[in-house]
C-alpha cells in the first residue's frame, strides 16, 4: 500500500493506525489496572485491528 504524504490530510491508512494505537493503549491500561484478563485483551485486540484494518502490534 502506497501512503502520500500531505500534512493537511493525512491518509485514511494513517488515521486507523492512529486510532488503533489509541485503543491498544486504552486497552494495555485497562489490562495492567485488572479491568479486563489476558484473554480478553487479546480478543479486544484482534477485534480493534479487523475493526481498523491494520495489524496487531502484539500477538
Amino acid at each position: 500500500m502506497r501512503v502520500t504524504y500531505n500534512p493537511e490530510a493525512p491518509a485514511l491508512a494513517v488515521l486507523n493506525e492512529i486510532k488503533y494505537y489509541m485503543a491498544l493503549s486504552a486497552l494495555k491500561k485497562m489490562l495492567t489496572d485488572g479491568v479486563i484478563t489476558s484473554e480478553n485483551y487479546k480478543k479486544a485486540a484482534v477485534a480493534i485491528a479487523e475493526r481498523y484494518r491494520v495489524l496487531r502490534y502484539d500477538i
